[in-house]
C-alpha cells in the first residue's frame, strides 16, 4: 500500500480555482498531453461558475465535496450530490455553477478503458487483487492504516475500510 497525503498533490491554477492530481495512469502521462488512461484530481473551485473542457474520447465522474455544485447539460440542471459520483461523456458541452469556494472530485477515465468509481463506507471489505485508489472521505482507515480527510492509499492487494466513507476507483 502506498499512500499519497494532499498536501503531495501536485497542484495547477486554472481560470477558475486550483486543481490538485491524486492520481494518474499511466505515470509517465500528463493532463496537457492527454495522453492517460485515468486521472483523478479534487479542484478548489474559486469562481461561481465554469465552463467544462472537452474532453472527448474520455468518461467523467464528479461529485462535490464541499459546497454546492449544479451542472448544466443541454439545457438540464443536474444538481450534485456528496457521496454520489455524477457520470457523463467527457465530449459533451457542461457549465456548473456552484458556491466560492468549493472542492470537487473527478475521475477521468479514456474510453475503453475499464474502471469503477463508488463509496465505501466503514466495515466494506474488497477481497480482490485488482488495482484501487481509496480517496478518503473522511479520516479513516485501510487496513489498520490512518488515512485524513482527503488522502489517498494506492493498493493492489485486498483490503478494508474503517472509521467512514472512501471513493474506491479501481481499474
Amino acid at each position: 500500500m502506498k499512500i499519497i497525503r494532499q498536501e503531495d498533490y501536485p497542484t495547477n491554477a486554472w481560470a477558475g480555482g486550483i486543481t490538485r492530481e491524486v492520481f494518474i495512469y499511466p505515470e509517465s502521462s500528463s493532463l496537457a498531453a492527454r495522453n492517460f488512461d485515468v486521472r483523478i484530481s479534487s479542484a478548489v473551485i474559486d469562481s461561481t461558475e465554469s465552463r467544462f473542457s472537452d474532453f472527448s474520447g474520455y468518461t467523467r465522474y464528479i461529485m462535490p465535496l464541499e459546497g454546492d455544485i449544479r451542472l448544466f447539460i443541454a439545457n438540464r440542471e443536474i444538481r450534485l450530490k456528496k457521496a454520489h459520483p455524477y457520470k457523463f461523456s467527457g465530449s459533451i458541452p457542461v457549465c456548473s455553477a456552484n458556491t466560492p469556494g468549493a472542492i470537487d472530485f473527478n475521475v477521468i477515465a479514456r474510453d475503453g478503458t475499464e474502471v469503477e468509481v463508488h463509496i465505501a463506507a466503514d466495515g466494506d471489505a474488497f477481497n480482490t487483487d485488482r488495482p484501487a485508489i481509496v480517496f478518503a472521505l473522511d479520516n479513516i482507515e485501510v487496513n489498520h492504516t490512518p488515512l485524513r480527510r482527503y488522502d489517498t492509499a494506492l493498493l493492489s492487494a485486498p483490503f478494508h475500510l474503517s472509521g467512514g466513507k472512501a471513493a474506491i476507483i479501481r481499474r
